[in-house]
């Protein structure tokens, strides 16, 4: 027989009080204000809007990395080797001399000074002048690293990590100005040292006044030099940035064209021209090298290969000169040196 509960069955709590369903119209707007609430808590809680200068960094994330500016020497540590600052570090075969004690290390070499030169690759669109003007970047930085220097070439990367690069970008000027304005940027950025056209080329002895006077490093004053127009200065990071303060301050802005009509005169050291120092700018080129000169009217990549060589022949007489008796090569295995 069936077995009956003597309990009455009892209906759920759902089944005897229904819930009215929710229409889709209602699931909807409820989504759409939570979905606002949390648009407005995100842009709350973000970032703020980024200015030009953040934008200027992420142009082209696949371009160049800007230079760093050289850090301050300390003369207890070089890389990873920590040295004493006294004269022992020079016996560099003892491992009592470093902190290193599982090894030891020479001293580190002479500290080479910067000269910096500005080069913008988009300027030239035929990939035959980009050619050239590689060439001669790589002749201009083995000839002032055989001078002791050491040869940074820098480009819209470094002017746009400079501080007044946005004050730069609100002004109106021609375009070769621009340019000039960018190339001092690149350089303020970096700060102290040298900046050179890449045309302007080292063309004396090793010991030449100019050129140990530049090695030293003490740049007290902007300076320039006569007969190199915007070919080479050097200075101190304080003195290029009031330099760069006057001219983008300077009411003559859209008329000039050239950066150093914008900058007075007082603030500039002028040294007389250098003889161990040649600038082959356009000027140069016409009234002693005609050839030359018809070849970059003509074909401009042609022109600056030639301008290459004569470049190279010329640093290569520059050599000879210097060593007008010979070069000796000691050779521990004969009785005699080889003189070339």
């Amino acid at each position: 027989m069936p077995h009956y509960s003597s309990r009455a069955h009892k209906p759920g709590h759902y089944s005897a009080y229904p819930q009215e369903r929710r229409s889709p119209k209602r699931v909807w707007r409820y989504t759409a204000a939570a979905g606002c609430l949390l648009l407005i808590f995100l842009f709350a809680t973000s970032s703020p809007v980024p200015t030009a200068k953040d934008a200027a960094q992420h142009i082209n994330p696949f371009g160049p990395a800007a230079h760093q500016p050289p850090a301050e020497r300390n003369s207890t540590r070089r890389g990873e080797a920590r040295w004493y600052n006294h004269w022992k570090w020079l016996n560099p075969f003892s491992d009592t001399i470093t902190e290193d004690e599982s090894r030891s290390v020479l001293p580190p070499p002479p500290e080479r000074r910067p000269i910096y030169a500005y080069y913008d690759p988009d300027a030239a669109k035929d990939n035959g002048v980009k050619a050239a003007e590689n060439r001669l970047l790589l002749i201009w930085r083995r000839a002032w690293w055989a001078q002791g220097f050491r040869p940074v070439i820098l480009g819209k990367a470094e002017a746009m990590h400079n501080p007044m690069y946005e004050r730069f970008q609100v002004r109106k000027m021609e375009h070769a100005l621009g340019a000039e304005f960018m190339r001092w940027l690149a350089w303020g950025q970096m700060g102290t040292g040298i900046l050179a056209n890449w045309l302007v080329l080292p063309m004396g002895p090793y010991d030449d006044h100019l050129l140990s006077d530049l090695r030293r490093g003490e740049y007290l004053k902007l300076t320039r030099y006569e007969g190199l127009g915007g070919g080479l200065f050097s200075g101190d990071k304080t003195s290029i940035e009031a330099a760069l303060k006057e001219a983008l301050d300077s009411s003559d802005l859209k008329e000039s064209k050239s950066l150093l009509d914008l900058i007075p005169s007082k603030t500039f050291t002028v040294d007389p021209k250098p003889s161990a120092i040649a600038f082959y700018d356009s000027s140069t080129i016409a009234e002693h090298y005609k050839t030359v000169s018809a070849s970059l009217t003509d074909a401009k990549a042609a022109g600056l290969f030639s301008l290459s060589e004569l470049i190279t022949s010329h640093l290569q007489l520059t050599f000879l000169n210097a060593f007008s008796s010979g070069i000796s090569i000691p050779t521990p295995h004969r009785s005699r040196s080889i003189i070339v």
